[in-house]
């Protein structure tokens, strides 16, 4: 898919930011591959999750950080 608008609402990119912000990213970075592999759908099945295929130079996140975002503790 060469061009995709994906218009997402304030609290989505407040919610966005915050997630860049604290697993040490660029907002901009983290959002655009986020969308873009959701809009070309390169997400894969593993044990039953989905999930999407790292993304080149980014940070390995603990199941320690998942847990953190998942709870939104702000921590």
């Amino acid at each position: 898919m060469p061009n995709a608008t994906i218009t997402v609402d304030a609290a989505l990119k407040e919610r966005l930011a915050d997630l860049a912000s604290r697993s040490g990213q660029r907002v901009d970075e983290f959002d655009e591959a986020l969308l873009r592999r959701i809009a070309e759908a390169d997400v894969r099945i593993e044990r039953g999750v989905a999930t999407f295929p790292r993304r080149p130079g980014a940070p390995t996140l603990t199941a320690a950080d998942v847990d953190r975002f998942a709870e939104d503790t702000g921590d």
